[in-house]
């Protein structure tokens, strides 16, 4: 495809054509003799007769499979159940803990900064969602790998190099501009072991939380769709509403979580993978968590001011924008092509 072409229109089913090993910058996808990983991954001879790279969410099609159609489903409840049995699981542990903390009980909103056991479970059953939502993928489509990049695994070189300019962003914004606005209702609670080992939690879990959210609400659906239909826009824009229903804001702070999902799902298809999505969402909420024992009701949902709105809405927009920019240029793509990958032979 050369620059400029658009692939949201459908293109000739990939997954049934093959080209010729010997065009390198065919089969990778990206420019010749160029490694966009950083890693090598890239430069790797690909087999004769591979299928011809796909984007993201057309992945599943590109493993050969004799049925396709019921594969999605597959993927779908394998990792719904998984997610039950570890939530039960989850409950379980939460139930036995005060008995071996005494003293420690959930509270009443479950969202308590200062309690362990409310971080573990706010944040826990979340998380969760992760290692379903990769069991489900390797049951469907018999590739874990596929649910993170076009390349079959995670991209840590990427992610990486997009960190050094996402979390210093976030840092001044949630931490430095935060801090500076509510400098009157600043709270420094006591350094016992409870609220040391909340901070912790939260710390830890707060990253995991966030990718899982952005497995299940895009790289789930996009890929389960991507299955059936050639077009990304409606794995990108089905999962939207299920997104907007997870939190508990008033309609501007929904006005958020919509552009927040909407760009999330155009940067997984894009970047052809969910690392610069689970960065974008890891450094915001890891970076409000930080902060919440400070500020209290800080991370609580509800009513949304202009100003809040536009502090965590233009930052995401912007910074959106230039990684966009600045991935195509180093991809050699045009604006709206995709990265292209094919899943590695077992």
């Amino acid at each position: 495809m050369t620059a400029g072409t658009t692939s949201l229109t459908p293109p000739p089913d990939p997954a049934t054509r093959h080209v010729d090993a010997a065009d390198p910058q065919a089969v990778s996808g990206s420019l010749p003799g160029h490694d966009p990983e950083g890693d090598g991954a890239s430069a790797a001879p690909r087999r004769p007769g591979a299928a011809l790279p796909v984007a993201f969410h057309r992945l599943p099609r590109a493993i050969p499979h004799r049925g396709y159609w019921w594969r999605p489903l597959v993927a779908v409840a394998v990792a719904a159940v998984t997610y039950l049995a570890m939530f039960l699981l989850l409950i379980v542990v939460s139930l036995v803990t005060p008995a071996v903390w005494p003293g420690l009980d959930i509270s009443a909103e479950m969202t308590d900064p200062l309690n362990p056991l409310d971080q573990f479970i706010s944040l826990g059953m979340l998380a969760l969602g992760l290692p379903a939502v990769l069991l489900g993928t390797l049951a469907g489509y018999g590739r874990a790998g596929i649910a993170h990049s076009v390349i079959g695994r995670f991209r840590w070189g990427l992610l990486g190099r997009v960190a050094i300019v996402v979390v210093p962003v976030y840092l001044l914004i949630n931490v430095g501009v935060n801090l500076m606005l509510a400098r009157n209702d600043l709270v420094v609670p006591a350094l016992d072991a409870t609220v040391l080992a909340a901070w912790v939690i939260a710390l830890v879990l707060a990253p995991l939380q966030s990718a899982a959210e952005e497995y299940v609400f895009r790289a789930l659906p996009l890929q389960a769709l991507g299955t059936w239909l050639r077009w990304p826009v409606v794995g990108i824009l089905l999962p939207v509403p299920l997104f907007v229903l997870g939190h508990g804001y008033d309609w501007l702070g929904q006005v958020d979580i919509v552009l927040f999902a909407l760009t999330m799902g155009l940067l997984a298809w894009k970047t052809g993978g969910i690392e610069i999505p689970v960065l974008l969402h890891a450094a915001n909420n890891t970076t409000l968590f930080a902060l919440a024992p400070l500020i209290p009701g800080f991370t609580e949902q509800g009513e949304v001011t202009v100003p809040g709105f536009l502090l965590a809405t233009v930052p995401m927009l912007l910074l959106s924008a230039g990684i966009w920019w600045w991935f195509s240029r180093r991809e050699g793509l045009g604006a709206w092509e995709p990265r292209r990958g094919a899943p590695p032979p077992r």
